[in-house]
């Protein structure tokens, strides 16, 4: 026996036709909801700390000038004391004080020092200067002066360190006369130094030395007596006037007004009351 059982037939066609290709609205999202997101995630990833950190500094920096500025204006006074250091033997302290009178009354911090040491080492005994600020208004000048070895060219002196200067007073007693070309002021000197040295060792004194242009040395003794060494084997030379001096010359120096040791193996002797010339050896000058 055939049994029905009751069937209900529903149009789908119309539902399906709507919900065919369709997708939920959550997983279509607008551009501005793509581009907070982009976004979100940059703020994420950036070092605010670094970024708040770095603009920190270069407010600082930027700020830094002014504030100095600010304080130096605050903190600036006028020089009301000169202190001046060093042992002056040559000039009064009167002197300096005089050519730095000016610079009281100015500026602690606009005062400029490099100008003021210039100024200080333009008077004609000061070799160098150093010159410092002391707050809250002191500028302390530590002077070294010139110390004059020899005269040179005599229209100068000459210090230490073969430097020419020419203060008002040249006047310095006891020391020797040196003249050369300019720019020999060294070595005229160094000569000097190597010269009196050995003479000492025989009682003599180098009172002067010049150098000629065409490079040929001539000693003057203290005892009135000239040595001409020439421009070759100068050492050689100066070694044999002293073998002679010792040997022959040293009891009647008053007497010897010259010495020419420009000769091979020996020298010519000058004297003053005749003027007569005694030589001896081979005759090689240069």
């Amino acid at each position: 026996m055939n049994r029905s059982w009751p069937m209900e037939l529903r149009d789908t066609r119309e539902q399906r036709r709507k919900t065919r290709g369709a997708t939920s609205a959550s997983a279509d999202p607008s551009a501005l909801a793509i581009m907070l997101g982009l976004v979100a995630a940059l703020a994420r990833s950036v070092p605010w700390f670094q970024v708040s950190l770095g603009m920190t500094v270069a407010f600082l920096a930027a700020m830094m000038p002014w504030a100095v500025g600010q304080a130096l204006t605050v903190m600036d006074r006028d020089f009301t004391a000169i202190h001046i250091e060093g042992e002056l033997q040559r000039m009064e302290q009167s002197e300096l004080l005089d050519a730095l009178e000016p610079l009281l009354g100015q500026s602690y911090f606009a005062s400029n020092l490099s100008r003021v040491k210039e100024q200080v080492e333009a008077l004609p005994w000061v070799q160098s200067a150093a010159v410092s600020r002391e707050w809250p208004g002191t500028l302390n000048v530590d002077v070294i002066e010139h110390h004059p070895v020899a005269y040179w060219n005599g229209q100068a002196l000459l210090n230490r360190d073969g430097e020419v200067f020419k203060p008002a007073n040249a006047q310095v007693r006891g020391i020797p006369a040196l003249a050369g070309p300019r720019g020999s002021e060294q070595e005229v000197l160094r000569q000097a130094r190597a010269f009196a040295g050995t003479l000492g060792e025989y009682d003599l004194r180098l009172a002067s030395l010049e150098l000629e242009p065409r490079g040929a040395w001539t000693l003057h003794l203290d005892n009135g007596i000239n040595v001409a060494l020439g421009r070759d084997r100068t050492e050689e030379r100066f070694q044999r006037f002293l073998a002679v001096y010792e040997s022959q010359l040293a009891p009647v120096a008053a007497s010897v007004e010259r010495v020419d040791a420009r000769y091979g193996n020996g020298v010519a002797v000058r004297w003053r009351d005749t003027g007569s010339v005694a030589d001896s050896g081979d005759h090689n000058q240069g």
